[in-house]
């Protein structure tokens, strides 16, 4: 269906066309990135090394939105809003999501009604309330992530900084050594964009 050939004057195609070839698309990567997340999960707790099935586990749950997309009308308009990019590096609009997002490669989803909360654990969790800021920080864990891989990671940075946000103060939390490393890794463009 072209213009050329006066079958579609727009020269788009119907939404039902665009959404089944999204749905397929998405099967598509997410059935290759889940396999190879399976096949590459034992990397998770290599430093470095963790990068490859952090990667395709985001790359998964891409080929799961694309696909859900299809379905669920206020996820269409979170992926439209970062013009379906996965690699997508506006802030404000990981920010302003309703339900899912893409920041630099990883999978972002909202939960909760309200508050500012967040974490990061090969993917990231943002309360409703999240700020720009929060963004970020939480996309420097990911970078701590794949530099330590997760056998590192969680004993070091993980399980401290939950422990830390249960029960300190915001401005003792946020003065934690990985902290201010996440947050300035996350303000940054350092290590993988």
């Amino acid at each position: 269906m072209t213009p050329v050939m006066f079958t579609d004057s727009t020269g788009y195609l119907p939404e039902w066309l665009e959404d089944t070839s999204r749905f397929i698309g998405g099967a598509c990567i997410a059935l290759i990135a889940g396999t190879v997340t399976v096949m590459t999960s034992q990397m998770l707790l290599i430093p470095g090394a963790s990068s490859i099935p952090l990667f395709t586990m985001n790359m998964a749950a891409y080929g799961a939105m694309l696909m859900v997309s299809s379905l669920n009308k206020e996820i269409k308009r979170d992926m439209e809003k970062i013009n379906w990019n996965p690699y997508n590096s506006d802030v404000n609009a990981v920010a302003d999501s309703k339900s899912i997002s893409f920041y630099k490669g990883v999978f972002v989803f909202r939960y909760g009604n309200s508050g500012g909360s967040a974490f990061s654990y090969g993917v990231i969790g943002l309360g409703r309330g999240a700020s720009i800021n929060t963004v970020r920080h939480e996309y420097g864990h990911h970078k701590q992530q794949r530099l330590m891989g997760l056998a590192i990671y969680t004993p070091i940075a993980a399980i401290p900084s939950l422990i830390s946000a249960a029960n300190s103060a915001y401005n003792v939390h946020a003065n934690r050594w990985y902290e201010r490393w996440a947050t300035d890794w996350g303000n940054r463009g350092l290590l993988w964009f």
